[in-house]
């Protein structure tokens, strides 16, 4: 086993211990129940009006207009999931960020770690691989929790190509969640404070997720976690579209919403992405360049710190 596996697997294992970790993960679940529950019972409540109009149409001689499930795509459903992956699977992974390098520092662990023959690189490339195996399993969970919704609603016609745009869209979420958990995990091993970390990558969080809206599209905070408000065009001003040009490529909030629309097929005919960075490029390039903070901070960790004083 490499220096850098074992670090991931004894990182893993601490965080499965952690109760705000499982609290947090279980509540990630219980969300993405609840959007695959909220499109289930609209959808079925859809379907049951039109088969009793068009048992009354029938009966009454009229022509049977199609049903309105079968004429809309069928990942529409879960337009409510990329708000909670946005809002709670981030918030979930700057927790974990900060935990890798917290819990192993106030446990005193750090100067043992040193102590062993592992490079700074190893220690780097565990706590990543530690991160990218949690986000993962998060994204593993809406997962399969939304192939399941899908398949329960018997009006929806699921084909391959919507199963291949939902894990894309997955995979944008994982990648979307993950920015800011590197961006925590940096944090943390370069501010030795207590939560330092979680605090620096939630200001970064909140910046992106309600900031740079309102600056590039006037989208209010209000308005930020609605799949559907936030992909509103932008202001026909000056101010405006030059933001829009300038921070689009910055607003990963709006990109990750602007893919989610695209991704699962609710995108308005004809919107844009804000700026001229599209965010099939903005969101690898922002997860490349928070994972070479993450790395560069982590190679960086004081491991003669820790102890419960510390």
């Amino acid at each position: 086993m490499t220096p850098a596996r074992l670090i991931a697997r004894q990182s893993l294992s601490g965080l499965t211990r952690d109760r705000s970790v499982l609290i947090l993960i279980a509540f990630f679940a219980a969300m993405v129940l609840v959007t695959a529950w909220l499109g289930w019972s609209a959808t079925n409540t859809v379907d049951a009006i039109y088969v009793d109009a068009a048992t009354y149409l029938a009966a009454s001689g009229q022509p049977v207009p199609p049903n309105p499930v079968s004429q809309s795509a069928p990942l529409a459903v879960l337009r409510n999931l990329g708000v909670y992956i946005s809002l709670i699977g981030a918030f979930g992974s700057i927790v974990i960020g900060q935990l890798l390098i917290e819990t192993d520092r106030r446990a005193g662990t750090l100067p043992l770690i040193g102590a062993r023959p592992f490079e700074r690189s190893d220690l780097a490339l565990g706590k990543m691989r530690a991160m990218v195996t949690a986000t993962g399993a998060m994204m593993a969970v809406a997962a399969v929790i939304s192939v399941a919704m899908l398949f329960t609603i018997p009006s929806l016609v699921v084909r391959p190509g919507d199963l291949l745009r939902l894990a894309l869209f997955l995979v944008a979420g994982w990648a979307y969640i993950t920015i800011f958990g590197f961006v925590a995990l940096g944090a943390a091993a370069r501010m030795p404070a207590t939560a330092s970390g979680l605090i620096a990558a939630t200001v970064v969080w909140l910046v992106v997720t309600f900031v740079l809206p309102e600056l590039t599209a006037n989208v209010h905070p209000t308005a930020a976690i609605n799949p559907v408000s936030t992909l509103a065009t932008t202001p026909d001003s000056v101010f405006f579209h030059l933001m829009s040009r300038v921070l689009g490529p910055l607003s990963l909030a709006e990109g990750f919403a602007w893919a989610s629309g695209d991704l699962l097929s609710f995108l308005p005919d004809g919107l844009a992405p804000r700026g001229p960075v599209p965010p099939a490029v903005a969101l690898p390039v922002a997860l490349i360049l928070a994972g070479l903070f993450a790395a560069h901070s982590s190679a960086k960790l004081d491991l003669n710190a820790g102890g419960p004083d510390a």
